[in-house]
């Protein structure tokens, strides 16, 4: 299972926007979770990170094939996506419709176990 993370900026009015849509689509909504499923998603969350340079999304999805949630979150004719795409463009400014690179791993740090003599 990828833990996989992505960040968004967030656009003016965009985070009301993001709010709203949180309140009344994510865990309430049978729609939400038939087409996260159909994505391969087994957890999302998404966290508001506050900088200098502006808001941002910092979203992380849990799925065994990322580029599989992308591609059905992309392109899946389900209304459903269709709304999640047009709030991503709204509260974002991305067109999720087109194809966008998976992120390139630069750095991956495990602790390593203790021995205990």
């Amino acid at each position: 299972m990828a833990n996989y993370c992505f960040v968004a900026p967030i656009l003016p009015g965009g985070e009301d926007k993001m709010n709203k849509w949180i309140h009344d689509e994510l865990g309430k909504s049978a729609d939400h979770d038939r087409v996260m499923r159909q994505a391969g998603v087994s957890r999302e969350q998404v966290w508001i990170q506050r900088t200098p340079m502006g808001d941002f999304a910092v979203a992380s999805y849990e799925s065994d094939d990322p580029a599989k949630t992308f591609q059905v979150l992309a392109s899946s004719n389900d209304p459903w996506a269709a709304k999640f795409r047009d709030l991503l463009s709204k509260v974002h400014g991305i067109d999720f419709s087109k194809a966008m690179p998976l992120n390139e791993l630069v750095a991956d740090w495990h602790a390593l176990e203790k021995v205990h003599a």
